[in-house]
């Protein structure tokens, strides 16, 4: 069984201190990517479930769960950026009203909170395994 400190480490990265920043960056990720849902409410050709959009932001989350693994490797400092992104961005399909609210809510939970797992640990496996790579 692996030791208490190895599993700490997988979880929450070599660097408590950076782990924090780093959720509070993924705090900012939040904001940033709420007020990018902005323009694509202004925007009538385009909706938040456009394959374009959630590309966009599926590709945006597995970066910055990448860097955040490649920095400090800590998987759920990765899914929490990626969930910075993800929730951050459909969060609001309620307060636009772009989705009915019973929809919206489980728009919500299946895109933006499953995604964020999904991605942020595949960024993890990105990341870590760049890093490896460059070792």
């Amino acid at each position: 069984m692996p030791s208490r400190d190895t599993v700490d480490t997988l979880l929450f990265g070599e660097q408590p201190a950076l782990s924090a920043q780093f959720v509070r960056v993924a705090g900012a990720l939040f904001f940033l990517a709420l007020f990018a849902h902005l323009p694509v409410r202004y925007l009538g050709s385009i909706t938040t479930s456009d394959g374009v959009v959630i590309g966009v932001v599926a590709a945006v989350m597995l970066v910055v769960a990448a860097v955040g693994a490649y920095v400090n490797s800590g998987v759920l400092v990765s899914i929490a950026l990626a969930a910075g992104v993800g929730v951050g961005f459909y969060a609001p399909a309620i307060v636009f009203e772009l989705r009915d609210p019973g929809e919206a809510t489980l728009w919500i939970l299946a895109v933006g909170s499953f995604s964020s797992l999904a991605v942020g640990v595949a960024g993890f496996a990105v990341g870590r395994g760049v890093r490896r790579f460059d070792e």
